[in-house]
């Protein structure tokens, strides 16, 4: 059962005493904005060329239903408004009004939390689908001017995502590689602070570290891509073991990152990690970083 906020603001008063017992929408209307309307509202995750939330298991850039997100209306009155995907449209219980016909900023942030407070929870094991999804921190700010039409919020990633596409080499099938089990290693802080005026995600103070994370795996029928999320600021070593695969009889495969000076894991950041596993163990075969938003990629220096 859906909570009402408790800062649900409703119309303007006086707007609502002009209205009196009035009906038409032409009596309604400020500067053509229907103040006695709710708004409304619907999001999206922005579209990327990497495969993220948006894409993994469902056809284009889309919520799924049951997604939760929380929104922020600066100056009126609205705080932490839960919003429900239900897969064509947005519901919420706590309806958002225009205090006048001006213009408003509008933060939203995935996934809704009740308390608000911004906490990042890491998950070790994200090869499921759902627990690698629910890594996912999503967060936006928009000004909209007051209308009657609905309105789109496109949330952005502000984690940061690890990509590893692995294929066969010398005496390694695919097959092989799809019955390993794989870990991606490092000093891997599992909680951090996400301040939702901002967007900005940092590692909490004294935080847990785990050694090693289970990605989420996609088979794209001549390779084996590897996805996991990490919190910005989360640090590989050049020379440290970066990745391991295991096959059933407990031998492991192993590669140590060799990029120059290794590399940091930046906010709305990805890195792309190409990697061929041979018999005598895995090889790098290209390396990129580049922004997590659409359109952008980059380079960096690879050692071999």
């Amino acid at each position: 059962k859906k909570k009402r906020n408790r800062n649900h603001r409703a119309p303007a008063p006086t707007a609502a005493l002009a209205l009196g017992a009035c009906s038409n929408d032409d009596e309604n209307a400020v500067n053509g904005v229907d103040l006695s309307k709710p708004i409304s509202l619907s999001f999206s995750p922005a579209p990327l060329d990497v495969q993220t939330r948006a894409t993994i298991g469902v056809t284009g850039a889309s919520f799924e239903s049951g997604d939760q997100v929380g929104v922020y209306v600066d100056g009126a009155g609205y705080s932490n408004i839960l919003y429900t995907c239900g897969g064509a449209s947005w519901s919420t219980a706590s309806d958002l009004y225009w205090p006048d016909a001006g213009t408003y900023t509008f933060r939203a942030y995935y996934p809704y939390m009740e308390t608000g407070d911004g906490a990042v929870a890491l998950p070790a094991d994200q090869g499921t689908k759902e627990a690698f999804t629910q890594a996912d921190r999503m967060w936006t700010s928009a000004a909209r001017a007051a209308s009657n039409g609905n309105i789109t919020l496109t949330l952005e990633h502000k984690m940061s995502l690890i990509k590893l596409d692995v294929s066969e080499g010398e005496a390694i099938t695919l097959d092989d590689i799809k019955a390993m089990t794989p870990a991606i290693h490092g000093t891997i802080s599992t909680a951090g602070t996400w301040d939702l005026t901002t967007g900005a995600i940092s590692l909490a103070a004294d935080a847990t570290t785990v050694t090693g994370i289970t990605p989420y795996r996609v088979d794209n029928g001549t390779s084996v891509t590897y996805y996991a999320l990490v919190i910005p600021g989360t640090t590989f070593e050049e020379g440290d073991r970066f990745l391991s695969l295991t096959d059933a009889e407990g031998t492991t495969y192993s590669y140590e990152l060799n990029i120059s000076g290794g590399f940091t894991a930046g906010q709305s950041q990805y890195c792309d990690i190409d990697l061929t596993v041979n018999r005598t163990g895995i090889s790098l075969s290209g390396f990129g970083i580049g922004n997590w938003t659409p359109g952008q990629s980059g380079s960096g220096t690879v050692e071999i």
